[in-house]
């Protein structure tokens, strides 16, 4: 069973993510927040990070190199729109390992999520 933190600022987002994962076996975080899914972060060391490419005030690109910093083994997944594309690339290039476009379909998530833990 993986750790997985869900990050994002749409409580219906978060709890689609949730049955999924939990469903799936994982046991499941959720933050609303960049702040609160930091603490999250720190005091549950998840295996893999869902969070949604653009919260709040935070940079993107920020977080992600926050989270390796921490914790280099991390599986980082964003989750944006595909008007995105450029964020998308900036967000890969600072340590996400993929992309969910929005909105997503259960099996993709799925076997994201699968693939990324099984390496």
């Amino acid at each position: 069973m993986a750790k997985i933190l869900v990050i994002d600022d749409s409580p219906l987002f978060r709890l689609l993510l949730k049955e999924i994962l939990i469903h799936a076996g994982n046991e499941c975080f959720d933050a609303a927040t960049v702040t609160e899914g930091l603490a999250l972060f720190f005091k549950e060391e998840p295996d893999l990070v869902i969070k949604d490419l653009i919260i709040g005030d935070a940079d993107p690109v920020e977080v992600i190199k926050e989270f390796k910093k921490y914790n280099p083994r991390v599986k980082i997944v964003v989750c944006s729109t595909a008007t995105q594309k450029s964020l998308i690339y900036q967000a890969i290039k600072a340590g996400a390992q993929d992309f969910l476009i929005k909105p997503f379909h259960t099996d993709e998530v799925t076997k994201t999520v699968q693939r990324l833990l099984a390496n």
